[in-house]
């Protein structure tokens, strides 16, 4: 939809804003898609009812429907849809302009069918309108003003049609006599007797309105059959019959309850196969509304309950009566929803090329530039929404593939080679309702422009600070405009989101007032080989049953505001420009993120994990328990880390044959597990190198793809796994060489140092003899002494791994279903439920030692670099 003024000043001018109207009328190729999808619908509707209207010609019409409502968010377009109907009825031709596709020229014959048989009415906006006005006097008036119109109006051929003297005689003048009359009565029919008035006068009254009302749906049913046959003299002739049919726009419907009520008494009211109500309300607001007047309406007729109970009664009532008006006046399939816009069309607004689109507005808008090895890698604020320049064709066409074969994302379904590859917070922020859209795109051109013409005798601010500014509008913005409880909406623009010192924005997440919620499903299983009695040790109560791997898909994360015991899910928009905003403050030398924990967010993915089944039989209670150990990557800061580890994660996923998760190609499970686990390892070490992705699958030859293309898996391994070590020692010498203190490489370091050594344990390892990945063939160490240095710290850090390892079987015990049975059983039992509980976790913890670890401590032979015998057994069974 075209929003641009033709007159816009060129980039590199000073920014003058301009003024730019709520809404107009626009061309069909200048609208956005749903807009155009609800102007197609919309015409289809009123040719139906064209059709309906002369096929049904003296039927009765006893609770007749002949309502439409345009819902939508504040913003979606729904004046636009009412203006843009109203000149496409007009002239189609232009409207529609040149030659289309398919839905184009079914377009153009939808309204050569319907263009002189639709006549759009004066359109009624509520919002400037008085509660108490007298809608069905309005509604009348309009119609006259109609019948008045056509003896000015053109003909079939464009040619003036003034009405001769012999048509306009007897029928026509009693038309305008019975609308006359019927606007008399208006007010009889609509407004209520003053009580103050004298006791025989209101009588009069009362009975004058009585009689009115009994036989005034009869006659203005027989009024607008008159009026649509005389409406349709100039057009068809004088025995072209009642072939037009009148539309009555209303917009702002659900401005006020007394508004909303009052429309739908009148659209009940005035019930005639020759006049539709085209109405524009929001949904939500249009279903609550409806409530709050019935709800009104019973406390002011003193029925509303008294108590909380009777409020509670009071409240259903409402809601049940205002749910049967709504599906009696509008039923569910006369209600056309005009959508937000979807991502990808909002990257490339304006449609009209009136001025350059968002996305290249986003590329020429700076983050900051410091010393941070996040801010070396991302320049422009759209590095954040796409990450396109963070993957390499091979994984960005997988991806692609992913994201097409996702059907939770559907509407990424259209994304195709050369659009954006957007994030997960890019997406959010982008589907926008077509208004917040436009302010979008002005803000970020304002931006823009006053960078490159500075106002004389400003100073030159810091660079990153103009992202500050879109992205903190926007979050407020969406703020304001959500339907978050009003506590929420306090704490985001009050806790959250303030000011430092120098009046900078920043975001206070100290006490973790946001958590998240993340959403996954499963890929697909890789299951462990059945463990023998040999290979549990020797206790006789204790074995591991099965062992398998999940591979998960990641899909998006729910963000939750929580105070004092209450929570809100944060509605999509404002989720995806907290996500931006947040990483663009990070991205400063001095964050501007206030938090007391490394990891405020806890915003992990979980995209693989091993789950164990260990059966305990010293264990009472629940001997049984599933215990789920989560791999998990490093505890970056940003958003858009996360972002490129789980993209580049999804596509390898694809690129995975199903005959590989299900062994039906004969592959031998251990050695599937060890290709996973390396190439989890070369994921990770890709987002924490310089390029922030970048992944490098390879060829037939080396990489990932050589064990996956290759003759053989069992061939391609081991090099595989060396060039994974190898990239995991350039890592090490990188981190030493350029990590500027608390940033993206020192961050890789710390996972390094205490998660690496553990992820090849039997805790995340599906095969025994996976500590071989981190052990390196005597002679074939990298130059740069990276891998030396690693092994250094592992064993100057040997004891604290080992406390680590026991910390995270405990936590997965911890979260296990039957930890969580025991303690609903044992309740609040204080201090012997308490014993009990921990008595219980002790004797799973020293089972699950005593089986993975009955041929000595795996650690040990990661740390020193040596064979395991367990290792060492492993590998003799598979030579």
């Amino acid at each position: 939809m075209a929003t641009t003024p033709k007159d816009a000043p060129e980039a590199g001018t000073p920014y003058l804003p301009t003024p730019l109207p709520e809404a107009r009328a626009f061309a069909w190729a200048d609208l956005l898609t749903p807009t155009q999808r609800g102007l197609r619908e919309l015409f289809s509707w009123l040719e139906a009812a064209c059709e309906d209207g002369a096929n049904a010609a003296g039927t009765s019409t006893e609770h007749l429907s002949t309502s439409l409502l345009i819902s939508g968010a504040r913003g979606s377009g729904k004046t636009t849809l009412l203006l843009s109907a109203v000149q496409a009825l007009q002239d189609w031709k232009r409207f529609v302009g040149g030659p289309g596709g398919p839905d184009v020229a079914a377009l153009s014959r939808t309204l050569a069918r319907i263009e002189r048989r639709i006549l759009w009415l004066e359109p009624l906006d509520l919002e400037p309108v008085p509660s108490q006005a007298n809608l069905l006097a309005t509604l009348l008036v309009r119609v006259r003003a109609a019948l008045d119109h056509p003896r000015h109006a053109k003909g079939a051929r464009g040619e003036s049609s003034r009405w001769a003297s012999s048509i306009l005689e007897e029928g026509a003048e009693e038309t305008w006599g019975k609308l006359d009359h019927l606007i008399r009565d208006a007010s009889f029919m609509w407004e209520d007797i003053p009580s103050t008035t004298d006791a025989r006068v209101r009588a009069e009254q009362q009975i004058r309105a009585s009689e009115i009302y009994a036989n005034f749906q009869p006659r203005f049913a027989d009024a607008m059959e008159d009026v649509a046959r005389t409406l349709s003299m100039p057009r068809f002739g004088a025995s072209g019959g009642d072939q037009v049919l009148l539309v009555l726009p209303i917009d702002n419907v659900d401005r006020s309850i007394e508004h909303l009520y009052n429309i739908v008494k009148l659209t009940r009211m005035v019930a005639s196969r020759h006049l539709w109500f085209v109405l524009a309300a929001g949904h939500q607001e249009f279903q609550r509304f409806m409530e709050r007047s019935f709800q009104k309406e019973l406390i002011v007729s003193g029925q509303a309950g008294i108590g909380s109970r009777g409020q509670e009664e009071s409240l259903a009532i409402a809601r049940r009566q205002a749910a049967t008006t709504l599906r009696r006046a509008l039923p569910p399939s006369y209600r056309i929803a005009l959508d937000p816009v979807e991502p990808h069309e909002a990257w490339r607004f304006p449609l009209d090329g009136q001025g350059e689109s968002l996305g290249a507005l986003l590329r020429t808008m700076k983050l900051p530039r410091g010393k941070r090895t996040e801010a070396r890698v991302l320049d422009s604020f759209a590095d954040l929404f796409d990450l396109e320049g963070r993957l390499t064709p091979g994984v960005a066409r997988c991806y692609r593939e992913a994201l097409r074969t996702d059907g939770t994302e559907a509407h990424e379904a259209q994304a195709h080679e050369g659009e954006p590859l957007l994030t997960h917070a890019g997406r959010l922020a982008l589907t926008l309702p077509a208004r917040t859209l436009q302010d979008l795109w002005h803000a970020v051109r304002r931006e823009v422009l006053s960078s490159v013409s500075p106002s004389p005798g400003a100073s030159a601010p810091e660079q990153g600070e103009s992202a500050v500014r879109v992205a903190t509008e926007m979050l407020r913005n969406a703020i304001d405009e959500s339907d978050l409880p009003a506590w929420a909406s306090e704490q985001l623009h009050h806790r959250v989101l303030r000011q430092d010192d120098q009046g900078r924005v920043c975001l206070d997440l100290t006490g973790k007032p946001i958590h998240r919620s993340k959403r996954t499903s499963l890929h697909g299983v890789l299951r462990g080989p059945p463990r023998g009695p040999g290979g549990n040790g020797s206790g006789a109560h204790d074995r591991v049953l099965g062992t398998e791997v999940h591979l998960r898909r990641f899909h998006d994360v729910v963000l939750v505001l929580e105070d004092s015991g209450r929570e809100a899910p944060l509605p999509a928009s404002v989720a995806g420009w907290f996500m931006l905003l947040h990483d663009v403050l990070m991205l400063f030398d001095r964050p501007r993120v206030l938090s007391a924990d490394v990891t405020p967010l806890e915003m992990s993915p979980e995209m693989v994990v091993t789950v164990h089944e260990l059966w305990a039989g010293q264990a009472r209670g629940e001997p049984f328990i599933q215990a789920s150990f989560w791999w998990t990557p490093p505890a970056w800061n940003t958003f858009i880390e996360f972002a490129v580890l789980t993209a580049q994660w999804r596509a390898f996923l694809v690129r995975l044959s199903k005959g590989f998760l299900t062994a039906s190609d004969g592959q031998d499970a251990a050695a599937r597990a060890r290709l996973v686990q390396a190439a989890w390892v070369e994921n990770i070490c890709s987002v924490a190198g310089g390029a922030l992705g970048r992944w490098d699958w390879g060829d037939a030859r080396r990489g990932a793809a050589s064990a996956l293309e290759g003759p053989g898996l069992a061939a391609a391994l081991a090099p595989y796994e060396q060039r994974v070590r190898d990239t995991v020692a350039e890592l090490v010498t990188r981190i030493r060489e350029h990590s500027a203190g608390y940033d993206r490489l020192w961050t890789a370091q710390v996972w390094l140092r205490d998660t690496l050594p553990l992820q090849v344990l039997p805790e995340l390892a599906l095969a025994p003899d996976a500590p071989g990945l981190l052990r390196q063939p005597p002679g074939q160490a990298p130059a740069g002494g990276g891998w030396d240095l690693l092994m250094k710290d592992w064993r100057a850090l040997a004891p604290r791994l080992a406390a680590f390892r026991q910390q995270r079987v405990r936590d997965a015990v911890n979260r296990s279903s039957a930890a969580e049975s025991l303690r609903q059983a044992l309740g609040a039992g204080g201090g012997r439920a308490s014993d009990t509980y921990y008595g219980w976790l002790d004797t799973v913890v020293e089972a699950w030692f005593a089986v993975v670890d009955h041929e000595g401590d795996p650690l040990t032979g990661v740390v020193l670099g040596t064979t395991s015998p367990g290792d060492s057994a492993s590998a003799e069974e598979h030579a």
